[in-house]
């Protein structure tokens, strides 16, 4: 943080002026538009953005915001895919979402802030499946959620400005990601990101066509209705126009480990295809193979291009995992037919 973007940031909020900074102090906008007395329940920084929790006289909110001094490009854009998505897209799908109460941008200033109604109450999230058995139950209905959102928006003609996909910048993107490879990258790491940029204009050519990926699919982005209701999907910072097997295969290759993917894999495929198909978008097997490569190469070269700009170990880890999948997928290991 910079003093000098801190102190015009704390100046303004106390002015009440720009988009959330704080937790404790509101804009005078949001202020106007959510009346009367509110108290905080909790508050804490995450990786991408901060957040809070309130009760107030118009129900339970939950603030997404860009702390005072943060300025990060990288996290304003996410803030305000995520503030288009719930505002234009969102009430278009049968896929439950946290509604969009109030959203506030300043590109000039990198600030943003979005509030919801806050669903902690009423929810559950991964932490309350306690035994291997219903966690994997509820990765099954992870994988019939994302099939009924890829249903809905797959060639959908609302998908374009700035949800279009763009085939031709994917693979620039790749080519550059391909020659600037990380010096501490191993071997496998190395191969993996090249031959899926290599691969990757064919794969793109294969696909079947164009549906709105979530970017950052993980059972933590999942909450769970206590009444039992249908699953809500949260957290649209990464949303973006994207081939149907990017989701997919980031949940299989990047999100699972080896063991895991071999055990389960067939079963959460499976299950992702007859989703599919229930919604009016059948696929054969194969076919949904071909969309798993792209997806996964699309993965190997997202992962390798977020590892060249973090250091942190989980990023490395997800790219080990991946090259190691992309490996598994070009070189498949004979099976002992004795």
């Amino acid at each position: 943080m910079r003093l000098g973007h801190t102190l015009k940031d704390w100046r303004d909020a106390l002015r009440g002026d720009g988009p959330a900074v704080s937790s404790r102090v509101w804009p005078a906008e949001l202020r106007a538009a959510f009346p009367g007395p509110r108290r905080r329940v909790e508050a804490w920084v995450g990786e991408g953005a901060a957040f809070a929790r309130y009760a107030s006289a118009h129900g339970p909110l939950f603030l997404k915001y860009l702390p005072a001094g943060w300025h990060d490009a990288r996290a304003f854009r996410r803030l305000a895919r995520e503030a288009a998505y719930l505002r234009d897209l969102a009430p278009r799908s049968p896929v439950p979402h946290a509604p969009l109460l109030h959203a506030a941008l300043d590109p000039d200033g990198l600030r943003a802030h979005l509030l919801t109604r806050d669903l902690t109450d009423t929810t559950t999230g991964w932490g309350a499946f306690g035994t291997d058995a219903t966690r994997e139950a509820a990765l099954l209905e992870i994988a019939r959620l994302l099939a009924r959102h890829h249903a809905f928006w797959l060639n959908r003609p609302e998908l374009t400005g700035d949800w279009e996909w763009d085939a031709a910048r994917a693979v620039r993107h790749a080519q550059r990601v391909a020659a600037d490879l990380g010096p501490s990258w191993t071997d496998a790491e190395r191969r993996a990101v090249q031959e899926a940029a290599r691969a990757l204009p064919d794969l793109l050519a294969a696909t079947r066509g164009v549906t709105l990926a979530h970017g950052d699919l993980h059972a933590g982005q999942v909450l769970w209705p206590k009444d039992g209701g249908p699953p809500i999907l949260i957290d649209y910072g990464q949303a973006h126009g994207s081939p149907l097997g990017e989701d997919l295969a980031h949940l299989l290759h990047v999100r699972l480990d080896a063991p895991d993917r071999i055990r389960l894999g067939p079963e959460l495929r499976e299950a992702y295809r007859a989703e599919l198909a229930a919604h009016g978008h059948a696929l054969m097997p194969s076919q949904l193979a071909a969309e798993e490569r792209t997806g996964l190469a699309l993965n190997v070269l997202s992962t390798a291009r977020q590892a060249r700009r973090e250091a942190g170990s989980g990023v490395r880890n997800a790219l080990e995992r991946v090259a190691l999948a992309w490996q598994e997928v070009v070189q498949p290991t004979p099976r002992n037919t004795r």
